[in-house]
């Protein structure tokens, strides 16, 4: 494992940065390779997972539920999640998600080729799945900045967010012609094949994922809370950060919830026209975009600026939504992709930087578990106003919620310094 750069080192110019991101970093690398490709897995079984559910119920109302079944253990188990993967092996717990994920998904197609297959067995398998990645995911928050050098966590979460994005646009399309291929349950032996593949990549990475000089964790998990919403509320911009990312949240739920029915109803699309497609992949471009600029965006000290103008261009693209034309709808769903996924990294990205290594995966959990929490809230916001009024009232909200969660941020990270110091080794 490298070992942190000297403090008083300026950082590399960005496109320096990324340069040896790729070069420099091997751990880091074969890491990218083994998230990539249970990236690519995952995005196609938030595809499969729902086709076998309305296959076998006919169900749209168990069909959107499947969804909801990976929020569920985050909301359930993330606040204990985060303490484990500080206290204990980061490695193990990353290794060992990746198994078991893998081995529940690969149940299905068993269970399928027996005729065995139930409803009650894919949310079984959704809901032991979801768990397993909360504690997987915990640890991941932790694992990432003892790979690079903290001059270059940006440009490696910019092309983790990248490669994410690319996963979300080739998943999906994978699932689809393996579905019309093999049957929807067969195509899950490529994710559950894309588990184990990326635990064994995992597994040849010699590092305990910890920074170096890191101290002791505190002697129990309440401690540990205690000491991470301690540091929370101690950190200002760490504060400040979440909150406005609750915010952002919120937005994205009343946007993205509503994103079918604003295609049909506003737009004018019918629900088999391929400009609705189009729509969907804009989310995925977006995203992509904001992980190949972020960091050329990104520096500590940028943050009273960065997340403010972020916020800013989602409500431009918020506002944008209210009055696009059919041909060119995808436009400003892809502007507002852009927008809250520099907002979501910038925090992410901060955080990690900020937080002591023995505190890394519960203060990142503790914020995931906020933002999670932010956009099914936003979502039911959005329904509610939609069936009493109409989607463009709903759409009106979310622009008046990113633009107050805009100027929330101007107003409290003007004043706050967000450079920061030499890394903490501890608490």
């Amino acid at each position: 494992m490298t070992s942190p750069p000297d403090s008083s080192t300026e950082p590399a110019e960005p496109n320096e940065q990324e340069r040896r991101v790729l070069r420099s970093e091997p751990l880091f690398m074969r890491w990218v390779l083994a998230e990539s490709v249970t990236m690519t897995g995952t995005a196609m079984t938030f595809v499969v997972l729902p086709v076998l559910v309305f296959d076998l119920t006919g169900s749209a109302g168990l069909t959107g539920l499947v969804f909801a079944s990976r929020l569920i253990p985050y909301l359930l188990f993330g606040l204990i999640a985060g303490p484990i993967a500080d206290r204990s092996s980061r490695r193990r717990l990353i290794i060992g998600g990746n198994i078991v994920e893998g081995c529940l998904i690969a149940t299905i197609p068993i269970a399928a080729l027996l005729d065995a297959l139930t409803v009650a067995h894919v949310f079984v398998v959704a809901l032991l799945g979801a768990t397993a990645y909360v504690f997987s995911d915990a640890a991941v928050f932790g694992a990432v900045p003892s790979l690079v050098h903290r001059d270059r966590l940006a440009a490696a979460n910019g092309l983790l967010s990248t490669l994410g994005a690319s996963a979300d646009i080739a998943g999906p399309i994978i699932a689809g012609i393996l579905i019309a291929t093999i049957g929807a349950a067969n195509a899950l032996w490529l994710d559950a094949g894309s588990f184990l593949i990326a635990a064994a990549v995992q597994s040849r990475i010699r590092s305990d994922f910890r920074r170096t000089g890191t101290a002791t964790a505190p002697s129990t998990i309440r401690r540990q809370l205690g000491t991470a919403f301690g540091f929370i509320r101690q950190q200002r911009t760490v504060f400040t950060l979440i909150a406005v990312g609750f915010g952002n949240s919120i937005a994205i739920g009343i946007v993205f919830g509503l994103l079918v029915p604003w295609s049909v109803e506003i737009q004018g699309y019918d629900t088999d026209d391929a400009r609705l497609g189009i729509v969907y992949a804009a989310v995925g471009v977006g995203s992509m975009i904001a992980g190949l600029v972020f960091s050329r965006l990104f520096r500590p000290e940028r943050i009273p600026i960065l997340t403010p103008a972020s916020l800013a261009l989602s409500t431009v693209a918020s506002v944008l939504l209210l009055v696009s034309m059919p041909t060119v709808a995808a436009l400003p769903v892809g502007v507002f992709s852009i927008g809250i996924m520099v907002t979501i990294t910038t925090g992410i990205t901060y955080r990690q930087l900020a937080t002591p290594d023995t505190l890394t995966s519960t203060v990142n959990t503790i914020g995931r578990m906020i933002a999670a929490g932010g956009q099914p809230l936003g979502a039911a916001i959005g329904a509610a106003i939609a069936t009493t009024t109409t989607i463009t009232t709903a759409y009106v909200a979310a622009t008046c919620t990113m633009a107050l969660t805009a100027t929330l941020a101007f107003v409290l990270l003007r004043s706050q310094h967000t450079a920061l110091p030499e890394a903490a080794a501890g608490v």
